[in-house]
This record gives structure tokens, sequence and C-alpha cells, in this order.
């Protein structure tokens, strides 16, 4: 088959009576096949959807997708459920804190889908029961991927680093396989604005600046069934990209999952859509909210969080927001942006001078940079 025609094929069934399109759906969310990223079933999900001949769960599912909220913008700069049309902010909140590492927030999302997995290992028909219970009867394996990361984590990996560790207890005590946490390296830099790029543009970045992906011999010796777990479902691109490789390297299965999935109706035209939902509470800003996160004592360095904090468009008020911060807190997001490459950014480099001049002031860092030992 020519690439012109892996290119077309979902939209040449788009053509198609609409009995048809949803027969061949609904056959295609039955079997998870790597080619179909290729194919464009993404893309003709969304098309269904955007047609009201599926639901948003419906649309989520391909690929073996599951997510616990689906929201859509609501107009008036905010977000709602799009299941039952109520206010999402309280929830947009506590998602737009745990993007910049407040722990409070991402264990609040972790139990959420803590309790929903759990909740489903004891439902015998339910997807999560037959994958862990099939694993068990093939002696394979579970493994769980998230966003690839350099150092310094993103939100999912600290996020599902959490989920790993609870839902495993409950895996061992049913006498099933337990998951095997597999950390993506990531090392190339990070894309700086990923929140904000299109769906085209996202597809050009993971080609070259995303996840290492494991190989073929990492599927070598036993079977493996791969668990993607995301923050937030948008594009796709990022799911679809550990899909399509791991498959096609020979992993068993699947499936993703995520606390929440935005409406592709708009995600798809509008992928600038995650940067506002990222957003809501914590702004582009050196303020108070920020603040108060940067205090908490469990604080986690975030990446997203480095760039807000170092980057040159906030580097009048960075001193003067220095004081506003516990100085051990300090001392970790210095690591961190140091740890990451961030000294050589010439964008990020004169906030961390500053930040520099501050902690050897507290005593905390040698003339050399280097961190006093306690």
């Amino acid at each position: 088959m020519s690439d012109n025609l892996l290119a077309t094929h979902w939209s040449e069934t788009a053509a198609a009576p609409a009995d048809v399109q949803l027969a061949g759906f609904h056959q295609a969310r039955m079997q998870t096949r790597p080619e179909d990223v290729k194919l464009g079933l993404r893309a003709f999900a969304a098309d269904l959807l955007k047609r009201d001949l599926i639901n948003m769960p419906e649309y989520v599912s391909i690929f073996g997708g599951s997510a616990l909220n689906y929201l859509s913008p609501d107009g008036l700069g905010s977000f709602r459920n799009m299941g039952s049309d109520s206010d999402a902010s309280a929830l947009v909140a506590t998602y737009s804190r745990a993007k910049y590492g407040s722990m409070r927030d991402i264990r609040y999302l972790a139990w959420l889908l803590i309790e929903h997995i759990c909740a489903q290992l004891d439902a015998p028909e339910s997807h999560w029961a037959r994958l862990f219970h099939t694993a068990k009867a093939c002696n394979d394996n579970v493994v769980m991927m998230t966003t690839g990361w350099r150092n310094v984590p993103s939100t999912a990996n600290v996020l599902y680093g959490i989920v790993v560790e609870e839902v495993n207890l409950k895996l061992a005590h049913m006498e099933l396989p337990t998951i095997i946490n597999v950390k993506l390296p990531r090392i190339a830099p990070p894309c700086e604005n990923y929140a904000s790029l299109s769906a085209e543009e996202r597809e050009r970045v993971n080609l070259v600046q995303d996840h290492v992906i494991p190989a073929e011999n990492f599927y070598r010796w036993s079977g493996v069934h791969v668990i993607f777990g995301d923050d937030v479902l948008v594009t796709g691109s990022t799911a679809d990209k550990v899909l399509y490789e791991s498959m096609l390297n020979g992993a068993k299965s699947f499936q993703a999952i995520y606390p929440v999935a935005i409406d592709p109706r708009v995600a798809l035209v509008d992928a600038t859509i995650e940067e506002r939902l990222n957003t809501m509470v914590i702004k582009n800003r050196l303020d108070g909210n920020l603040a108060a996160l940067l205090s908490e004592a469990d604080y986690q360095p975030i990446l997203r969080t480095l760039r807000l904090v170092f980057s040159e468009v906030n580097r009048k008020e960075f001193e003067a927001f220095l004081p506003r911060v516990p100085i051990m807190n300090w001392l970790n997001l210095y690591k961190s942006a140091l740890g990451n490459d961030f000294l050589r950014q010439a964008e990020c480099a004169p906030s961390l001078a500053i930040l520099k001049r501050h902690l050897s002031d507290a005593g905390l860092l040698t003339p050399d940079g280097m961190a006093v030992q306690c």
C-alpha cells in the first residue's frame, strides 16, 4: 500500500454511509492496530464526534484510551464537563496547580486514577481486570510509560509514580502482576512551548525531540503490555507515538489513561486550548498564586515551573519575588534548573545568577555555586 493510500484510508471511509463508518470505527476500537495511527483513525473519530455519531468516551477509547473527565471550553474563559454540562472550575483549578508542581493537587488527581483503576480491577469483566488476568495467565509483564523526561520531571511523571505505587498494592493482594514503572528518557531539550503548538507542529516535534521509546530488545524475552499515562489528552500525538512504536516493536497490547480529556472538536483545531487549561490559576507571571505554590513544604520542581520562574519575561520582578518563597525551596529549584541545562540558556542564565547570589548570601552555596553540605 502506498504512502498516499496509507494517509487517506480513514478519510476514504468517511465518504461511506454512516452505518459503514460506525461499523469500521467500532471494529477499530476493538483491535488496536499501530498502522491506524498513520491511517488517520484519530481524525476520523473526531469527525464522527463532530457529527454526533459517537460520544466523547467512545472517541477517547480509540487506541485503548480512557479518561475520567471530559472538558470543553465554556466560551467564558473556563471549562465545563461535557457529559453533565456542569461547571468544571474546581477541577480545572486543581489541574492548573498540579501542572506547576503542587503535590497536594497532584495527589488529588492521582487518587482519582487510583480509585478508578482499583474499582475496575474489582469488576471481573472490565478491561483493566482482563488485562491483568491475561498477563498473569501468560506470565507477561505490564509496564507504565509516561512522558519522557530529562532530570526534571513533568507532572505526569510524578502523578503516575504515585498511581503505580498505590495500585501495585492492590495488584499484589489480588496475586496479579504488578506494574513496572518505565521512565522514558528525553535526550534532546524539550520543546519550550509545546502546550501552545498546533496538532501539526506537535507531530513534527514528536519526531525529533520527544521520548526515547524502548525498541525490540525490550519486548524480546517476555510478553509486555504497555499502559501510557498522561495528565491530559489534547491532540493525542504523544500517546499515538508511544502506541505506534511500542506495538511495532512487539508490545502485546496498549492502553492509555488520563484524568482529563479535552473536546477534540476544539483541541484538534486549536491545540493552544491546553495552555489555557494549564494557566487557569497559575499564570505566566510571578504572583501570589505562584508564591503560595512554590512555598509548599513538599513542593516538587516541575519543568514548566522552571521555565516560568527563570524566564526573561519575568526577570525584572524576579529579585523582588525571591523573599516570598522559602530559601530551601529555592535551592531545590536551583538544583533542578542547573540539572536541566538552564544555565546554558541565554534567557534563563541572568535570573539564575540572581538566585545564585541569593542562595550564596544565605550560606547555602559555595563561591563556585556548589551546595553547602548540611
